[in-house]
C-alpha cells in the first residue's frame, strides 16, 4: 500500500509543481480522503479512483490502508507527534447506507456527523473547519471557504494530518545567521540560515540526479525530514520532473553516514489548493460529473449526485527545535445544479523537501522552499 501512496504522491507533486513558487502538500491526506470517497462508490468511479491511487491490484485496498494508518499512527512517541483523522458530513435525512458507515468506520475510523446544510449552512460549515482546526492543532484554518456549504450540499469528506517533530539533534539558536539565499543565478534574498558542526548523518550524493540527499531524523529516528539539494542554483525543475516512487527510492537506498556541516534556512509555507481540475487530469472524472456512481454509499443517491470540490491545505514551519506540519482535504459532494572532508550540506538555493515514516517509507508530506517569504 506504501508503494502506491508514495507513487500518487510523487504524480501529485509533479502535476502541482508547475511554476517556481514555494509548495507544501501531503499527498497522504489526499489519498486519505479519496479512499473515504472510493469506499462509497461503484462501478467506473470506483475504478478510476482505484487506478489513479495505483491501488487496482491490491485485493482489499481499504484493509491494507488501515494497516498502513495503524502502523503510522503508533509512531506518535518520543517527541514526534503524528495524528491522522478522517470524517463524514453529511446533509440531515441523506439515506447513508449502513454497510458504508460501518465499513468506514472499520478501515478509516470515520464517523458520519449529520449537519443541517440547508436551514443553516454557515453554522456547518463552521463546524468543519471547527473540527479540521482542532485536528491540526489550530494550524488549518478556513479549510472551507465561505460559501462553501449551500442548500445544495450533500457530503463532505474531509482528512486532517498533523505532525509536530522534535529534532534528534536540535540546531543552536545562536548559530542561526542573516544570509543570502540564491533564488535563481540572477536572484538573491536572505533568509535566517540554521547551522550545525559536523556530525554523522545519513547523507548521499547522486551523479546521475545531480544533487545531494541529507536524512535528519526527529526523536526516536522513526521520522525523517529528506531533503534533496541539487548541486546547481537552477538544478531543482530538471529534478522534479524525473520524481517518482522508484527515483526516490534509488536517492536514498544508496545513503552513507558521514561527517557532514549542515545549512539549512528556517522557513514557513502554507498552501492552499483546489484539486478537483487537477484529480480529472490525472485520470478521476465521473465522481465529478452526473456520471458519478455513489450506490455504495447510499440507497438512492439523489439524481445529480457528484463530488463538487477537492480542497486541499497545507501548513509546515522548519526551526531550530524541529518541524511542525499539518494539512487538511475536503471531499464536498453536492447536487448538481450545474567519504572525504566532512560533505558540506549548505541548503543555500531552492531545494525539495519531504516527511517520511522511516520502517514503511511512507511519504506523508511534499514540499520545496524556492524563496524565502515576500
Amino acid at each position: 500500500m506504501e508503494g502506491a501512496v508514495n507513487e500518487f504522491s510523487f504524480k501529485l507533486y509533479r502535476v502541482l509543481s508547475q511554476g517556481n513558487d514555494n509548495l507544501f502538500l501531503s499527498p497522504y491526506s489526499v489519498s486519505a480522503a479519496l479512499m473515504l470517497t472510493m469506499l462509497g462508490t461503484k462501478g467506473e468511479s470506483e475504478l478510476q479512483i482505484k487506478q489513479t491511487l495505483g491501488v487496482s491490484g491490491i485485493s482489499d485496498p481499504h484493509q491494507a490502508y488501515k494497516e498502513l494508518h495503524e502502523t503510522l499512527t503508533g509512531k506518535s512517541k518520543q517527541g514526534a507527534k503524528l495524528a491522522i483523522a478522517n470524517r463524514i458530513f453529511s446533509k440531515l435525512g441523506l439515506d447513508i447506507r449502513a454497510e458504508y458507515k460501518k465499513e468506514s468506520l472499520e478501515n478509516y475510523n470515520s464517523e458520519v456527523e449529520l449537519l443541517d446544510f440547508v436551514g443553516n449552512s454557515e453554522g456547518s460549515r463552521r463546524r468543519i473547519n471547527a473540527w479540521v482546526e482542532e485536528q491540526t492543532n489550530n494550524k488549518i484554518k478556513d479549510l472551507i471557504p465561505e460559501g462553501g456549504i449551500n442548500a445544495l450540499s450533500l457530503i463532505v469528506l474531509t482528512n486532517a494530518i498533523y505532525f509536530k517533530g522534535d529534532w534528534e539533534n536540535a540546531f543552536q539558536s545562536s548559530r542561526t545567521k542573516r544570509e543570502q539565499f540564491n533564488i535563481s543565478e540572477t536572484k538573491k534574498g536572505m533568509v535566517d540560515m540554521m547551522h550545525m558542526e559536523k556530525k554523522k548523518w545519513l547523507v548521499g550524493i547522486s551523479d546521475s540526479f545531480d544533487c545531494k540527499v541529507l536524512s535528519l531524523p526527529y526523536k526516536g529516528e522513526e521520522l525523517s525530514m529528506i531533503i534533496v539539494l541539487p548541486n546547481k542554483v537552477d538544478g531543482l525543475s530538471k529534478l522534479e520532473s524525473s520524481l517518482s516512487s522508484d527515483t526516490f527510492k534509488e536517492l536514498t537506498k544508496e545513503m552513507f553516514r558521514e561527517d557532514v556541516i549542515v545549512s539549512i534556512p528556517k522557513f514557513k509555507l502554507e498552501s492552499s489548493f483546489q484539486l478537483d481540475k487537477v484529480l480529472s487530469e490525472m485520470g478521476i472524472t465521473d465522481i465529478f460529473s452526473r456520471k458519478a456512481d455513489f450506490g455504495a454509499m447510499m440507497d438512492n443517491p439523489p439524481e445529480g449526485t457528484f463530488v463538487s470540490d477537492v480542497i486541499h491545505k497545507a501548513f509546515v514551519e522548519v526551526n531550530e527545535e524541529g518541524t511542525e506540519a499539518a494539512a487538511a482535504t475536503a471531499v464536498m459532494m453536492r447536487m448538481m445544479c450545474m567519504p572525504m572532508d566532512p560533505i558540506v550540506f549548505n541548503a543555500d538555493h531552492p531545494f525539495l523537501f519531504l516527511i517520511r515514516e522511516n520502517s514503511t517509507g511512507s511519504v506523508l508530506f511534499i514540499g520545496r522552499f524556492t524563496e524565502p517569504a515576500k
